[in-house]
Order: structure tokens, then C-alpha cells, then sequence
């Protein structure tokens, strides 16, 4: 999910050019899967142990916060564990979607107050769910208070208040810019202040933070302190960097600062860095790449770019998470771009009443961190889309073997390479899963090898989506009926 929207493709192409993100795979075969190491086994987090996200643009469509922390028990009864916003601050709605920060000790005026947002935390950690944040810690707009103090300030003379040291300045343009610019070469540069009556470094739409200049990251962990003393429980950080100089910002101020189980991650952060992303401290990033809003795994294989055993090297990535204490995540497929924010237009499957609900079944059901990003596409699905889908997150959230902190393994299934099955396990080893799935958009009989399984050849499965019974197992051949973009979750005893 490219929540830096306005820009999305060419700041990838200019990441990618500068080095910070690896480029994402060609079509076919290439799988981003990473090398299974030995790890010991580590005690699940509680992002291993929930999953249904929903990201809400509050800034850009008003939603009141308030409001939402009304209907916090129909989206926990939907199957929604986290509430991602984007951004909680005061920002600008014409810049990025509103994650453009003006005030970082603000909310947006349409979103209600501060203490609305604080009662929305509560009211969720309540309910055992978590709230995440997009969050931008790199820039301020140049139209901030904040800054326009600053500008004041520094043209009567002063070089040392709060506000003028958060900001580096120059008389000279030729002077050397900051070094960690966090994103590419064009979004930085020393801009004229008319008002100070000198230079700024301005990065993306402001001042920038400069990590190299201390009292300017003295700002950084200010507001962040300001957001974690809130009860978040995590970020996506705008671009992101993985720098010495970023990595206390981004990862030891949000762990140490506060207790609760932090989600920290990056914006362009996918399967391809996933083993720096761990070494630097982050512990969740894209089970794919960086372009959750168009393609995920699932997106992928329907599209013939991979086929099952691309599929299965993928869905290895969130077992290489999993050993190490992380997850992987991905979004439902969502242009989030400024102009489908503005002309409502969302990218949908060929067949979207099953296809996407399958899309659910197989990435939330892997154990991949899922769900929507963005609420007001949500809203305009048919009732029946919306009613299968919250039943494939309410279905992973009720049972340990599909949560992320299970354990996966793939399950022989014949030669079609439109199916596939895999087996869960829970992290307590008392729940065991058996998930199949037609990728064929026609019906088709999925036979499926449980030689080697651990999984008892005689027995009446649960069927934990639909309720009640399975298809009776009677040996090693196990045959499932399933319709066009089907599946099944069943829940079956061991040996």
C-alpha cells in the first residue's frame, strides 16, 4: 500500500534509482522469497495474534473521529483488530491525501479533537483492538504555525528557540544541502524565506527535519513522544531510511518510550529488504513490495504473473517473518492516488464478489497482516462483498491456527496449477487447519495428498467459514468440491 500517494510512481522510480528500495520483480517467475534460516522459537507478538486492518483517510473525507469510536464494536464484530489512520495530526488535505502535517499537536478540525482521538484509542484498547498511524516525521508544510513562527523568530534575531532551531537555515545556497534527504534528489533543495530573509532546507512540502542537526531531531521526538503518550501502537513512516541516524526515531524512541506491542514499518518496505528491515528494528513490512494499492501475492497469481509454486515462494516470506518475531503485510487492492481519492474510482477483480473474498481467504488466511486501505472503498462494496469479507477476518481472528503467529506448511495438491492447499498450525500446537483453494473460475475438484501431514485420515472436518461439517476424510486422497474462485477453512484433528 503506497500511502504517499500524490507522487506514488515516480518517487518509487526515483527510490529505486537512488537505492533506497530494491526494484519490484518482472512478471513471471521471480519470486521475492526469502532463505529459511534456523531461528529459536521467539514468543508471538500481539500483531501475531489478531489481523483485519482498516485504514481511514480521515483528513481528506472528514471522518470524526468520534464517530468512529461509535461503531468500534461493528467493525470488531466485522473481523477489524486495527484501525490504521492517515494521518491522526492536523494535516493538509490538498497535499498527499492530508498526511501533509501543519500542526503535529493538532487534529484536523474535521476529524474533532485531540481528546476525541485519545477516547478512540482507549475506547479500542478496550476491545482489544490496536490503532496504527502513517505518519510523516521528515517535513512540516511550510505554511505551519510552527514554521511561521520560526520565520518570525529568526528575522528578529534569534538562533535559538524552539522553532528556529527545528529548521536549518543558510544565507548561502551553495552550501551543502543535509545529507540524509529521506526521498529522491528533486524534493530537496534551500528555499527563499522572504519573511526570515534567508534560506531553509526544504524537503517535500516544508522544512525538513535534519537528523545530522540535534535540537531539529529534538522536534522529532517531541511530537512523536506527543502521538505515543496517545496509546498508538504503531507507525508506517513516510519514505523511510535505513540509517543509523533515522533508526532511533523510527524504531528505539516508539519501542522504549511506551510498553504496548509496537507495529513499525515503512512505507516502501517489502519482501526484498525484509532481513535489513529486521536488522534495523522494523517488524513488519510488505509480504510482496511496495505496491500493495494495485498488486499483492493474490493479485499476482490470478493475473498469471506467478503460478502456485510462485505463489508458495511468496507466501514463504511471511514464514521468514514469522521465525523472526515480524509479520508481512498486505492491503486489498486500492488506487489511492489523489485522483481516484477525488474521483471515488476504485480498481476492482473481473469477478469482485468472490474474487476479492477469496483474496482475503488466501493472504489473511496465510497468516499475512490484511485487510482494507481505505475505508471509503470499503463502504461502497455491495452488502454481500462486505458480508463474506468481514466473515474471512472474523473467521482468521477466531481461530489460533490462522492467526500469523500459526505456523504454515503447503499441502500437496495435484497437478492444476490453479489450486492450492496449505496447513496452519497453531503457535500452541492445539488447532490445526486445512485451507484449499480454486484458483480456476469455474468449479473444480481440488484432490489434495495429506500423506505426511500429521493430519488423521478418518474424520468429520469443521468447516470453520461456512459452519458446520466439511467434506468427510477418508484417506490420504482428500477430494474438495469447490465452486469458481473458491475455497475452504477447515478445522481437522491430528494424529
Amino acid at each position: 500500500m503506497r500511502l504517499r500517494t500524490a507522487l506514488a510512481a515516480g518517487v518509487t522510480a526515483a527510490l529505486i534509482a537512488a537505492g533506497t528500495v530494491a526494484a519490484s520483480a518482472p512478471a513471471a517467475a521471480e519470486s521475492h522469497s526469502i532463505v529459511q534460516t534456523n531461528k529459536p522459537t521467539q514468543v508471538s507478538t500481539d500483531f501475531q495474534n489478531l489481523n483485519g486492518f482498516m485504514w481511514f483517510y480521515n483528513t481528506y473525507f472528514g471522518y470524526k473521529y468520534s464517530d468512529i469510536t461509535k461503531d468500534l464494536d461493528h467493525l470488531k464484530a466485522s473481523g477489524i483488530r486495527v484501525l490504521g489512520f492517515f494521518s491522526p495530526y492536523n494535516g493538509d488535505k490538498t497535499l498527499c491525501a492530508g498526511c501533509d502535517p501543519l500542526d503535529y499537536y493538532s487534529v484536523s478540525p474535521q476529524n474533532g479533537t485531540i481528546e476525541d482521538w485519545k477516547t478512540l484509542v482507549s475506547q479500542a484498547h478496550k476491545r482489544g483492538m490496536k490503532v496504527v498511524s502513517y505518519f510523516v516525521n521528515i517535513y512540516m508544510d511550510a505554511n505551519s504555525p510552527f514554521f511561521a513562527k520560526a520565520q518570525q523568530e529568526y528575522a528578529a534575531g534569534d538562533r535559538t528557540s524552539r522553532e528556529v532551531s527545528s529548521v536549518t537555515w543558510t544565507t548561502n545556497p551553495s552550501d551543502p544541502l543535509p545529507s540524509l534527504r529521506m526521498g529522491p534528489p528533486w524534493a530537496s533543495s534551500w528555499e527563499w524565506s522572504p519573511i526570515a530573509g534567508a534560506y531553509y532546507w526544504k524537503l517535500w512540502f516544508g522544512p525538513g527535519f535534519n537528523w545530522d542537526q540535534s535540537t531539529s531531531v529534538a522536534e522529532v521526538k517531541r511530537f512523536e513522544e506527543f502521538w505515543l503518550d496517545t496509546g498508538i501502537d504503531g507507525f508506517m513512516w513516510d519514505v523511510g531510511r535505513f540509517d543509523s541516524r533515522f533508526q532511533e526515531a523510527a524504531v528505539t524512541l516508539p519501542k522504549a518510550y511506551t510498553t504496548n506491542d509496537k507495529w513499525l514499518t515503512f512505507e516502501t518496505t517489502g519482501a526484498p529488504s525484509a532481513q535489513t528491515a529486521h536488522a534495523f528494528g522494523l517488524n513488519s513490512w510488505f509480504n510482496y513490495s511496495d505496491q500493495g494499492n494495485w498488486t499483492n501475492d493474490y493479485t499476482r497469481l490470478v493475473n498469471g504473473q506467478i503460478d502456485v509454486n510462485g505463489l508458495e515462494a511468496e507466501l514463504k516470506n511471511s514464514d521468514y517473518a514469522r521465525s523472526v518475531g515480524a509479520t508481512t503485510h498486505a492491503w486489498t487492492i486500492a488506487a489511492d492516488d489523489d485522483a481516484n481519492l477525488a474521483n471515488h474510482d476504485y480498481p476492482s477483480y473481473p469477478n469482485d464478489e468472490v474474487q476479492r473474498v477469496q483474496e482475503a481467504a488466501l493472504l489473511a488466511g496465510s497468516g499475512i497482516l490484511y485487510g482494507s486501505p481505505m475505508y471509503d472503498q470499503y463502504i461502497r462494496w455491495s452488502p454481500t462483498l462486505r458480508a463474506n469479507w468481514d466473515r474471512v477476518l472474523s473467521t482468521v481472528n477466531d481461530n489460533k491456527a490462522l492467526l500469523p503467529a500459526a505456523s504454515r506448511d503447503r499441502v500437496p495438491a495435484g497437478p492444476d496449477a490453479n489450486v492450492f492447499a496449505e496447513r496452519r498450525t497453531s503457535e500452541d500446537g492445539k488447532q490445526t487447519a486445512l485451507l484449499v483453494y480454486n484458483f480456476n473460475p469455474t468449479p473444480t475438484t481440488v484432490t489434495v495428498d495429506l500423506s505426511n501431514t500429521g493430519i488423521d485420515l478418518n474424520q468429520q472436518p469443521k468447516d470453520l467459514y461456512n459452519g458446520g461439517k466439511g467434506t468427510k476424510i477418508n484417506g490420504a486422497g482428500y477430494a474438495v468440491s469447490l465452486p469458481g474462485y473458491g475455497f475452504t477453512m477447515l478445522e481437522v484433528k491430528t494424529k
